[in-house]
């Protein structure tokens, strides 16, 4: 799935950022523990962001810049973080 739309994906379902998993396709040990989905809410808070689909180029710029690394890669029969080497069954 294409980065920018598991974000959009992901902040349709919650649009009150009160949902603890992390979208689909990204690292959960990242997105929680290393806080890149606090960091992303702080962002989202910052910008005022209230029509998702107006601010598609904001996002995906911003997953391209600050997400891109903690997306996770299939390898063998799993998928592997290239940040915290952790890897999920699929």
């Amino acid at each position: 799935m294409n980065l920018t739309k598991s974000i959009l994906k992901f902040l349709k379902k919650s649009p009150n950022h009160e949902h603890t998993n992390s979208p689909e396709g990204f690292c959960p040990n990242c997105w929680g523990r290393q806080e890149y989905g606090g960091n992303f809410y702080k962002a989202l808070k910052s910008k005022n962001i209230k029509d998702l689909e107006q601010q598609k180029g904001w996002i995906t710029s911003y997953v391209e810049q600050n997400l891109k690394a903690i997306h996770l890669k299939p390898k063998d029969k799993t998928l592997l973080c290239n940040v915290c080497f952790e890897s999920y069954n699929h």
